[in-house]
């Protein structure tokens, strides 16, 4: 079993600062993303990581790839912790999703946990694959230390997931870009020790 597992949000994109939603389009990472990759990989060097997975996406995949250097580390991947799937969002900015489809936006905008996004996926269906993956993930690796990196919304589906709680928390707290939020194992049960966490931007 693992005893540790950390969170991280990749790195910063273009589009986390415009405002179009990504979903599964294969952005890469800005400079100010590679910076804060750069500046994590820095904290994480000394520790003693044992394996790292990404979501196949590549400004996940990017981060990860930065992290794992110094620790010759080959990245892993798992479709199960791409980020949601936007169907008809996909690409578009929010200006234009919340005129296309104003009652969804608002519902999005103030709990989106009951919705299903047009030719895309719901929050249950996200935290179904999440959650599964994580748990079989937990249960059959024997190490000390792994990184998982991944998105906003499957960080935010994990911490939802150790803590029990319903997907209608998810915007009551923030996901940052370079985030780490950290989750242990004491006597087989998982706690959330630490949730996003960015010190080692500001350094």
């Amino acid at each position: 079993m693992i005893e540790t597992i950390l969170l991280v949000r990749h790195g910063q994109t273009r589009s986390n600062i415009t405002g179009a939603y990504m979903g599964w389009t294969n952005e890469d990472l800005n400079d100010t993303g590679h910076s804060q990759a750069n500046r994590l990989c820095s904290r994480l060097s000394k520790q003693p990581i044992d394996l790292i997975y990404s979501s196949p996406l590549q400004r996940t995949r990017t981060t990860a790839t930065i992290l794992a250097e110094p620790h010759g580390l080959k990245v892993g991947t798992s479709d199960a912790f791409i980020e949601i799937k936007l169907g008809d969002w996909e690409g578009l900015h929010m200006d234009e999703i919340s005129q296309r489809w104003p009652e969804l936006w608002k519902q999005w905008r103030a709990d989106p946990s009951q919705i299903s996004l047009p030719n895309g996926e719901s929050f249950n269906q996200v935290n179904r694959r999440v959650g599964q993956f994580f748990e079989q993930m937990v249960a059959s690796t024997q190490c000390k230390l792994a990184i998982i990196v991944t998105h906003d919304i499957v960080v935010k589906s994990i911490v939802s997931h150790v803590l029990g709680a319903p997907a209608s928390i998810y915007r009551q707290f923030n996901i940052d870009n370079a985030s780490i939020s950290k989750v242990r194992f004491i006597d087989g049960k998982a706690r959330l020790t630490t949730m996003n966490d960015t010190s080692h931007l500001s350094i």
